[in-house]
C-alpha cells in the first residue's frame, strides 16, 4: 500500500464520530472492512468487535491465544440540559482540555437519527472583564448554539443524554508524512489492526498462533471493554497497542517526562505494569530487526487497556506498544507516517515467533 492509500483509510477512521459508550458508527464501518477476512467476529454487551483469525487449533496441538487491542472510541460530550433559549449545556466524557472548546464545530448525534451540526460558544472578549480574560472558561460556563432560538425548538432534534462529538477534518501536512486529525487515540492502534488483519489472512495457514484482534469500546472512561473482553477471550498473551506523548515541542521537559518525539518509532513500556520476559522479547526482535523503538518507563498501573488486560482472570503476560503523538485529547493530534509503519512490521515479525519459552514462570 502507498502513503496515499493509507492517508485514505486514517483519513476515514478519523472522521468518523464515534464517542465512548456510543462506538456504532465506528464498529460498524471496522466489521464491513474485515469481515470476509477473519474466521469469526463477534460483539458484546458493552460493544467490542473482537475477531478471530487462524482459530482452526487442536487439543492435541492448541496454538497459543495472542490478543492484539486497540481501543475505537474516543473522548466526546453528553447533552445535560437545553435552556429556554434554545442553547445546550454539556459534560465531558473521558479527558477534555476545556483551554481549545470555545469556537469548535460540533455535531450532536441525535437520538432520532440525525447529525445535528453546533458551535461551542462563550463570551466574546470584549465583554470579559480583564480578571475573567486570564482564566480557562470552565466547562459548565461553555455552551452549544444549533442556530434555534427556544427549548422547544432544540427539542425537536436533540434530547437529554445525545452524544456530541468534535469535528474535524484529517490532514497531511505539505512536504512530509506527518499527519493531524482528531480521534488518533487510539484510531492509530484502530489502524494497525485493520492492516495487520488484512496482511495475515492472506498467509494465515503461516501463522503460528491463533490471533485475536478486540477493536475495544470505553477506553476514554475506565478501559470498560478491554475488561470485559479480555475475560471473555482469556489470551496466553496481550498486547495493548496505543500511542503516547511526543515530548518533542515547547513548553516540555524530557528530564521530567521522557525523551520521545515524532520520528522515534515504536514506545516499547516497561515498568510493574509490563509482563517482563515479553517486553524484552520484543526488544529483543526490534534490535533485530533494526525497527526504531524507545523505551517508556511506565512506574505505576498504564493509564491504558494494557492494566484491564493484565489482571484478567488468573493474570495475562501484557505489553504495552505505543505510537507517538502530539497533542493528545485534542482534535489536531499529529502522528509521522513511518511511525506507524514501524508498528505494523515489528507485530508482524512478532507474531511469527515462538512464544511459549516467554511463559514459563520458572
Amino acid at each position: 500500500m502507498t502513503f496515499e492509500e493509507d492517508f485514505k483509510l486514517l483519513k476515514e477512521l478519523s472522521e468518523l464520530q464515534s464517542c465512548s459508550g456510543n462506538e456504532r458508527t465506528i464498529r460498524e464501518y471496522l466489521k464491513d472492512s474485515i469481515k470476509e477476512k477473519c474466521d469469526v467476529i463477534e460483539t458484546d454487551y458493552l460493544g467490542n468487535l473482537i475477531c478471530y483469525l487462524n482459530s482452526s487449533g487442536n487439543e492435541e496441538n492448541p496454538r497459543l491465544k495472542i490478543l492484539l487491542d486497540a481501543h475505537m472510541d474516543e473522548i466526546g460530550f453528553i447533552v445535560r440540559f437545553i435552556d429556554k433559549n434554545g442553547f445546550i449545556r454539556f459534560s465531558q466524557i473521558g479527558g477534555q482540555n476545556p483551554r481549545i472548546l470555545p469556537g469548535q464545530k460540533i455535531t450532536v448525534h441525535s437520538s432520532r437519527g440525525e447529525n445535528i451540526i453546533g458551535i461551542i460558544g462563550e463570551k466574546p472578549i470584549h465583554l470579559i472583564d480583564k480578571k475573567e480574560r486570564k482564566k480557562t472558561s470552565d466547562i459548565e460556563d461553555l455552551f452549544i448554539d444549533i442556530g434555534l432560538s427556544s427549548k422547544e425548538e432544540v427539542e425537536k432534534y436533540v434530547s437529554i443524554g445525545d452524544y456530541i462529538t468534535l469535528q474535524q477534518t484529517c490532514t497531511a501536512f505539505t512536504g512530509n508524512k506527518r499527519i493531524f486529525s482528531k480521534a488518533f487515540d487510539d484510531r492509530i492502534g484502530c489502524f494497525v489492526l485493520l492492516k495487520l488483519i488484512q496482511e495475515l489472512a492472506k498467509n494465515k495457514q503461516n501463522l503460528p498462533h491463533e490471533v485475536i484482534f478486540i477493536f475495544a469500546s470505553q477506553e476514554e472512561i475506565g478501559v470498560r471493554g478491554a475488561t470485559v473482553g479480555s475475560y471473555k477471550i482469556t489470551p496466553d498473551i496481550g498486547l495493548a497497542i496505543e500511542v503516547t506523548h511526543a515530548i518533542d515541542y515547547p513548553g516540555l521537559s524530557k528530564e521530567k517526562y521522557y525523551e520521545c518525539a515524532l520520528g522515534s518509532g515504536v514506545s516499547i513500556s516497561i515498568g510493574p505494569n509490563i509482563y517482563a520476559p515479553l517486553a524484552k522479547k520484543i526488544i529483543s526482535l526490534a534490535k533485530k530487526e533494526d525497527i526504531p523503538f524507545i523505551l517508556e518507563a511506565e512506574p505505576r498501573q498504564a493509564p491504558n487497556d494494557g492494566r484491564a488486560i493484565q489482571l484478567t482472570k488468573q493474570g495475562i503476560p501484557t505489553a504495552i506498544l505505543s505510537v507517538p503523538i502530539r497533542y493528545m485529547h485534542t482534535n489536531i493530534e499529529m502522528v509521522e507516517y513511518q511511525d506507524i509503519i514501524y508498528m505494523i512490521e515489528l507485530l508482524k515479525v512478532f507474531l511469527q515467533q515462538d512464544l511459549e519459552q516467554i511463559l514459563s514462570l520458572e
